[in-house]
């Protein structure tokens, strides 16, 4: 007695070994919708823009308590304090870049003029030291400066209504 050989059909066997295939893309998914639901594997926009401010606004207290400690008589530490500063205004900078990156155009924070002209006057201020010039006039206009990045600041983060009343005040 011969037995005749087993004939499989072909879409049954296929459609069995895509089961498993099929259930662990499925439990991938719902991993990720579970994740993203409860606040886990991303950061949402919320959260990212209360971190944003939260870093600007720490920032710019750093850099403005550090302008103001800056001497009109160009200290020894006048060069680090300025390195200081430029530090946490370089910081302001990247957050708004990285808004940039997050929203495009439409998350720019600040001008990029606005750091390009601060960087310029601390230029200004450590080419008078190293020279033995006055300061005063750079002091000035980094005080200035910084101070309109405060009021801009303000402006951003919702402190006050307009630029030309924060700096009025």
């Amino acid at each position: 007695m011969m037995r005749s050989p087993i004939k499989y059909n072909r879409t049954q066997s296929k459609a069995k070994r895509l089961v498993p295939v099929v259930v662990i893309i499925g439990l991938i998914l719902l991993a990720v919708l579970i994740m993203r639901s409860t606040g886990m594997g991303g950061m949402s926009n919320a959260n990212f823009e209360t971190q944003r401010n939260k870093t600007i606004r720490s920032e710019m207290q750093a850099a403005k308590s550090n302008v103001n400690s800056l001497s009109r008589l160009g200290a020894t530490t006048t060069s680090s304090v300025l390195s200081k500063v430029r530090q946490h205004i370089h910081g302001i900078e990247v957050i708004n870049d990285l808004s940039v990156s997050m929203y495009g155009e439409v998350g720019r924070l600040y001008p990029s003029d606005v750091f390009q002209n601060i960087y310029s006057i601390i230029d200004v201020y450590e080419s008078a030291l190293v020279t033995g010039q006055k300061v005063n006039e750079p002091l000035n206009r980094l005080t200035e400066a910084v101070n309109q990045l405060d009021a801009l600041t303000n402006q951003i983060l919702g402190f006050t209504t307009s630029v030309e009343e924060a700096t009025s005040i």
